[in-house]
């Protein structure tokens, strides 16, 4: 019988971890042996408490922790660069357990997300190196929902089509995405894994691995047959919830991927002629905006 790992590491608060964690414990096992690992990285007691108190060997969830030394400055959660280095860390970790430990297949998910009961069931059944299941997610500086995949690092598409198709029930090869990610024994026995590949400069373990994976020759495919609910901000807890005992729903989302949706969509991939300054006095200007954007990024991505 195949064996899984499903693995989240979990940071987030217990009212969110109320909804997501039970939907992951809840996938159907078809013809395959579940077993969950969740590693307990909270920063409040009262998360924490939740999470040991679903640890269940004889259930086969184990819940660990401190697999990294408490004085870490990630230990606090500041989003650093070596913040971003530590999750590197706990899922490059979880990839040696599975491979340790013989999985055929790992399966990793973001703490927020609540899964649809079908969702592991039905990627395995797709045969897939390395695929992900389709979430939306409207971020705090823009206006439109988008999906957890792109064609090139980062968050740049080619077309607009690579997003407006995942409108439709389908498994779709694209250039990246994750945070719901299942991975064969073939791919992690060819060396797929998190850590920053030193010559890029992209921020976040999922562009490493994915570029990893395409240059290791395993295409990336995301399918949207059962979409996840990404609780992107605690304050939607209640609707997500809600999604999740009405059946987990794929035609919920439908209602945010209108006409307007799709207008914002074309836009965002419309090729854009490039502006040219008139005079020096534009091009001082253009110069000195540029600078300022290339400053605010230095401090995003390298603040203390």
């Amino acid at each position: 019988m195949k064996k899984i790992l499903l693995f989240s590491p979990l940071c987030k608060p217990k009212k969110v971890l109320e909804v997501t964690l039970p939907s992951m414990l809840k996938q159907l096992p078809d013809g395959f042996k579940i077993d969950v690992l969740f590693y307990n990285d909270n920063n409040t007691k009262e998360a924490e408490d939740y999470v040991d108190s679903l640890h269940q060997p004889d259930h086969n969830i184990i819940v660990e922790k401190n697999w990294i030394d408490s004085t870490s400055s990630y230990k606090k959660h500041n989003w650093t660069e070596e913040k971003v280095d530590r999750i590197i860390f706990i899922k490059n970790k979880a990839i040696t357990l599975a491979k340790e430990n013989k999985y055929d297949v790992l399966f990793l998910v973001d703490a927020d997300l609540v899964l649809n009961p079908n969702t592991l069931a039905h990627l395995n059944t797709l045969n897939k190196d390395f695929v992900f299941e389709l979430f939306w997610t409207l971020f705090t500086d823009q206006t439109f929902v988008k999906p957890n995949c792109w064609d090139v690092h980062s968050w740049s598409y080619t077309n607009p089509n690579t997003i407006l198709q995942l409108q439709n029930p389908g498994t779709y090869k694209v250039g990246a995405g994750g945070a719901c990610t299942l991975i064969s024994k073939k791919a992690l026995d060819a060396g797929v894994n998190f850590s920053r590949i030193s010559n890029l400069g992209f921020n976040g373990e999922d562009r490493h691995i994915c570029t990893r994976a395409e240059c290791l020759g395993f295409d990336i495919f995301i399918d949207t047959h059962y979409p996840a609910y990404h609780i992107h901000n605690p304050k939607n807890v209640d609707e997500a919830r809600s999604w999740y005992k009405n059946g987990a729903k794929r035609d919920f989302f439908d209602a945010w991927l209108g006409k307007d949706w799709e207008n914002k969509v074309n836009q965002l991939c419309a090729k854009k002629e490039k502006y040219k300054p008139k005079t020096k006095i534009e091009l001082y200007r253009t110069a000195l905006y540029k600078a300022k954007q290339a400053y605010k990024n230095y401090l995003r991505y390298n603040s203390i």
